[in-house]
Parts: structure tokens; C-alpha cells; sequence
């Protein structure tokens, strides 16, 4: 496997065919089988370069930008207020003389029903923010925080998996050659080169494919 720079940042899962082309894995759920099917094949990593671990003070420091933050509020705000609107217009009497205008207003009111909560999934439980602290690296959301101790990441690479969306994502394999993939909501893009240096200052494989 290699790295090969675009646009958007690499990911880690790019396979080096024998053909000389490259293949890049998409967001899937196999990555971690595909890890496991290559050790058992014994084919090389070319892309894991392990460090050399230093002495350094881990500063408690979290990652993240106001301006992302306060967007997301005013994403959230927008949504409500339309939600609001649409659902006044919907308890109005239905008229026969404008159909085609209740119908459109019906399928308005079911979509917004349909999307709101997708989003609000990806805004409050998907999302992460990130923390160094002295234990790991620590992933919290609205419901839930998550300790990555230091020994156990093997490889990390921060990475954007679309130009549409400058959404920062976290690639993990851990001592086990597992997959793990977090999406972090609110950090700004010129934070992963500084937490990539502290990860290679501790001995982890870090690259940073954003800056």
C-alpha cells in the first residue's frame, strides 16, 4: 500500500496493484478484513513507517474551531425554522382549487421530516471533538466520549474524504491491524499538521493528508 496525494487527502486503504495502478478505498466496512486478508497473505505496507518515540509533555489541549461550531448552530436554527413554517402551513385547511400546491406542500413536510434527523444524527452523535490528554486522545460527542491510548494506534492519518465537504476524518489501525473511522465536526484543517507531529513524537505512524 502507498499514499498518493489529490485534492482531497488520501486515505490510508490505497492499494498498490501489480498493474502499477492505485486503488483507493471509499468510506466502507470491510477495511479491517481487507487489513487481515493482506497480513495473512503476508504483502508488505509500504505506506507504515513506525517512528521513533521522544520525550515530550503531552499538553490537555482540545481541537476545535468557534467558527464551525457557531454554523452547525445556525444549520440546526435554519432547519428548526423551517421545519416551523412548513409545519404552520401544513395545519392550514387544505383547498381544492391549488392540488397541486397541497401536494407539493405535503411532499415538502415529509421530506424535512425524513432529512431533519439525519442530519441532527450526523450533527450531534457522528461528529467529534477531539482532546490530547496524558491517557490518549480523547473523541467525545453530545452522548458519548471515547479514550485512544497512545500504545495502541499503530497508524493514524487524518484525511477529507470529499472536496464538497471539508469535514475532517480520523483513519485508525490499532495493535490489532483493526480499521477505525471517526469524523470530526468541528476541527479546524490547520490543526492536523500540529497533532500529527505530537503522534510522531510518540511513536505513531501519523501523516497528515489535508495540509
Amino acid at each position: 500500500m502507498q499514499n498518493h496525494k489529490f485534492w482531497v487527502g488520501p486515505s490510508i486503504m490505497t492499494l498498490q496493484l501489480r498493474s502499477g495502478k492505485t486503488k483507493m478505498f471509499r468510506p466502507s466496512k470491510i477495511e479491517t478484513e481487507v487489513l487481515h486478508y493482506l497480513l495473512d497473505k503476508q504483502i508488505p505496507f509500504s505506506n507504515y513507517a513506525p517512528q521513533v518515540k521522544h520525550t515530550v509533555t503531552i499538553p490537555e489541549k482540545s481541537y476545535w474551531s468557534i467558527w464551525n461550531i457557531l454554523f452547525d448552530v445556525f444549520y440546526t436554527v435554519v432547519l428548526l425554522a423551517l421545519g416551523y413554517i412548513m409545519l404552520k402551513a401544513f395545519l392550514q385547511e387544505p383547498s381544492g382549487e391549488y392540488l397541486a400546491k397541497d401536494i407539493a406542500k405535503y411532499f415538502a413536510l415529509i421530506t424535512y421530516v425524513i432529512c431533519f434527523p439525519i442530519v441532527l444524527y450526523y450533527l450531534f452523535y457522528k461528529c467529534h471533538s477531539i482532546r490530547t490528554e496524558h491517557e490518549g486522545l480523547v473523541l467525545s460527542n453530545r452522548f458519548s466520549r471515547q479514550v485512544l491510548p497512545y500504545d495502541e494506534i499503530r497508524k493514524l492519518n487524518f484525511c477529507i474524504f470529499s472536496s464538497k465537504k471539508s469535514r475532517i476524518f480520523i483513519e485508525l489501525i490499532d495493535k490489532d491491524f483493526c480499521y477505525h473511522r471517526y469524523l470530526l465536526g468541528w476541527m479546524p484543517l490547520k490543526s492536523a499538521k500540529e497533532l500529527t507531529r505530537l503522534l510522531q513524537s510518540l511513536a505513531i505512524d501519523a501523516t497528515d493528508s489535508i495540509n
